[in-house]
Parts: C-alpha cells; structure tokens; sequence
C-alpha cells in the first residue's frame, strides 16, 4: 500500500513541476515583442502598421506611437537657440508641426499616410533633408499636411495616390544628409488650407493660425 502512496506522490510532483516551468517558462522567455522594453526591435508594435492604425480611430498615426514620442518640440512652441530643448540648435520662431522623436530607434521607422490623399510634393529641401505633402480632407474640407526629415530614397512620388494606414516612407537617419543634419525624428505639420508652404517656424504667434496642432486629430 505505501508503494502506491509514494508512487501517487511523486507524480502529483511531476504534474505540478510542469505546471510551474509552464507557467514561468513563458514568461522569462518570452519574444521581445511581448514586452515594453523601450527599445525598438523588428517584432515590436512600435514600429507595426497595427499600432499605426488603431481600431475605430479615424485618423492614422504618422509614425507609431505618435503622441507618447512628441515629447520636446510640440505644435506652437516658441524656439531659441537658448531655450530649445534639443542642443545644438538653430531655429528661432514658433514651430509649425510636431515632433516625434525617435533617437532610440534601432531600425528603420516607418512613416504611414494619416488618412486617405494625394502626394502634391516630394523633394528635399533646407532644415528637413527629405520632405513630402499630401493633399487631404479634413471634416470635408482640403488640407495639405507635411512629413519632414525623410529618407529621400524612400520619398513617394507627386502624384501617388494613397490610402489611410498606407506606409508611405521612412525616416531618415539622425545627423546625415537625410535629415539635414537633424535628429532623427518625425516633423508633422497640418496647414489650415491646401497650400503649399514648408516653414518649420514662424516669427510671430499669430501666424499659427495657418498651421493646425497635430495631436488634435488624436
């Protein structure tokens, strides 16, 4: 009888063992990708099309994680090079757009079309190395809104049609010719109207009133 009894024990043991690597197995092993470490990695959401593009939201994020990146230069901060919170700098005036910053990146960072338009320029140009506009709608009415310091070989041409959630470019990489010698970073600017006009900073408050706070669309 006590033969039994033991032999009972020990697999009672055996099961509950297993129940326990099981169980903890999965957590010290699990992928990257399930875990909040703040660096990017190939499987993490930070940079997937999904995270770009939540559920039900009207509007898509230009880069992943857009409103927790925009962390140093938001819409309408007024700019020094005494009182920037990214050194060195250069401009002066109140900024257009929005920052997301991505320094951390290890990776390429796709950049994703926020609604449905037009690509109506794609070039490089002065403080933002590879830019591009896209002619949009906003609660009906036409708007451009501009993506800067882009990876010039990855810019969509004029013309191209595109489509909400779309990836449309990368980011350039920090401190090269790419991004003008800038952090790597999403510059994300909306204008009021459908113009074309790639000012980064204007010189007083008032003339905001052209441009709209990105973050909120969100």
């Amino acid at each position: 009888m006590r033969k039994y009894i033991w032999i009972f024990i020990l697999l009672l043991v055996i099961v509950l063992l297993g129940f326990y690597f099981l169980y903890f197995g999965n957590i010290l092993f699990s992928s990257p990708g399930q875990t909040s470490s703040p660096t990017i990695s190939p499987s993490s959401s930070a940079v997937s099309s999904s995270s770009a593009s939540p559920t039900g939201q009207e509007y898509a994020f230009p880069v992943a994680r857009f409103k927790e990146r925009v962390t140093k230069k938001p819409f309408g901060i007024y700019i020094t090079p005494q009182n920037s919170p990214v050194q060195p700098e250069v401009f002066t005036g109140y900024h257009t757009g929005a920052d997301a910053e991505y320094t951390d990146a290890a990776i390429d960072v796709p950049v994703y079309a926020i609604t449905d338009g037009t690509v109506v320029l794609s070039r490089t140009a002065s403080g933002y190395g590879g830019v591009f506009m896209i002619e949009i709608q906003l609660n009906g009415t036409p708007h451009t809104i501009l993506y800067g310091h882009i990876r010039p070989s990855s810019l969509p041409k004029v013309g191209q049609k595109i489509i909400k959630g779309e990836q449309l470019a990368v980011l350039g990489t920090g401190y090269s010719s790419e991004t003008d010698g800038e952090r790597q970073h999403l510059h994300l600017s909306i204008l009021a109207d459908d113009r074309i006009d790639v000012k980064g900073y204007v010189s007083s408050k008032s003339q905001l009133t052209g441009w709209i706070d990105p973050l909120s669309l969100y």
